[in-house]
């Protein structure tokens, strides 16, 4: 064997084991916010700043949705900080100490509730997300894809 072929070999596995390590390395770890933070959401060259707060239980009605558990809501602002964003409510959800997971309540419009149409960069908007608190109390909203935490906000910082 030439020197040049234990060269390229040792390179490839080297080249390997980083490799499998990307495959294997878990994602980055949430960024864990005070309520009234503002946090940033990117997606690729669209960024939107979301700013959570006042979490509380809520005795507000949806028309046409019966709770299963307590209503909660909180506040929140969303803004384009680069592109044209729309708002992803869907990906809210409060989450309890013990991990239970609210998602946000998204049927139809809700009293108040955070308009979900596109913003021109700079624009702002400010509503409220609704949680359907089945089980313990929430101490936090989290900004998540239903298996990874991206952005998070608590009291418990």
């Amino acid at each position: 064997m030439t020197f040049t072929t234990r060269t390229l070999r040792a390179a490839l596995g080297a080249a390997g084991i980083a490799g499998a390590s990307i495959l294997t390395a878990g994602p980055a770890p949430a960024n864990v916010q005070s309520f009234g933070a503002t946090e940033q959401a990117v997606d690729g060259p669209l960024i939107t700043d979301y700013t959570v707060s006042n979490l509380r239980p809520s005795d507000v009605t949806i028309p046409g949705f019966q709770p299963a558990g307590r209503l909660y809501q909180a506040d929140v602002t969303a803004k384009s900080d680069a592109g044209t964003v729309q708002p992803q409510i869907s990906r809210f959800a409060a989450r309890a100490f013990n991990g239970t997971v609210y998602p946000v309540v998204n049927q139809g419009p809700v009293p108040g509730g955070l308009d979900p149409s596109p913003m021109d960069q700079g624009l702002q908007r400010t509503g409220e997300l609704y949680f359907d608190v089945t089980g313990q109390q929430p101490i936090g909203v989290v900004y998540t894809d239903r298996e990874d935490d991206f952005l998070v906000w608590t009291r418990h910082v």
